[in-house]
């Protein structure tokens, strides 16, 4: 039967710049897993920092995007040990990680790793906000090529101003700053559509720019800051 997908996790730490975060009373590193091409193995540790042990429950998923939805998907393309485990307080698990088969020709593969708090046997019967973690899992293509996004404004549902990005590169691209100014030297706000400031191969992600009742007059200077840095353009007004 065929998997069926699911949207994202309640937090995705690919968000995160750093190289380590901490979630509730766990301390994770990597927050992001960039596998080079060729290579099949990575570790990720996870400490625990409460006083209590945590058990965790590790699943592996492709990650792709449609619009500015992440979908997850169930795979057999990784295999974690140990996929469930439990953490005492203070203490550390090496969660490894295995990768089967290669990268497509010229594009890099994308996954994610959820880790799931396992609420304690004792306490089923009670109401439990439990923890879940996204970490992102990239896996480099034979060909190394720099992200390549295209901006065009236009206009989105009930007249609003919306930003698109496009990633026609074969690689990933993080979108962690956005400046917009209009000709009247205004600077309105900018809200991402989606939940997450990735932009996957072939994906597009849409951000809406808070103008009074829709008005725009003259063109938009975009200021972006990405994974190659920051960078300014001006796009025709839609």
């Amino acid at each position: 039967m065929r998997p069926t997908p699911v949207r994202a996790a309640l937090i995705a730490l690919g968000c995160l710049l750093c190289g380590t975060v901490q979630a509730a009373s766990l301390q994770i590193s990597p927050v992001i897993v960039n596998l080079a091409n060729g290579q099949s193995t990575a570790t990720i540790e996870v400490k625990n920092r409460g006083d209590a042990p945590t058990a965790i429950q590790v699943r592996p998923y492709l990650w792709t995007q449609v619009g500015d939805e992440d979908t997850l998907t169930p795979t057999q393309e990784i295999i974690l040990s140990p996929p469930i485990f439990t953490i005492p307080p203070g203490a550390s698990q090496t969660l490894r990680l295995l990768l089967r088969g290669t990268a497509e020709a010229g594009r890099e593969r994308s996954y994610r790793l959820l880790l799931d708090e396992v609420p304690a046997a004792d306490i089923r019967n009670q109401a439990q906000l439990t923890l879940r973690v996204s970490l992102p899992v990239i896996v480099a293509s034979a060909l190394s090529a720099p992200p390549a996004l295209q901006w065009r404004a236009e206009r989105g549902p009930g007249g609003k101003i919306a930003l698109t990005a496009i990633n026609l590169g074969p690689v990933y691209d993080r979108v962690s700053a956005i400046g917009v100014t209009l000709a009247d030297n205004s600077h309105p706000k900018v809200i991402p559509s989606g939940n997450n400031p990735y932009v996957l191969p072939g994906a597009q992600r849409h951000w809406l720019v808070q103008t009074r009742d829709g008005a725009l007059a003259g063109p938009l200077h975009l200021s972006v800051t990405t994974r190659a840095g920051e960078s300014q353009q001006t796009l025709a007004a839609p």
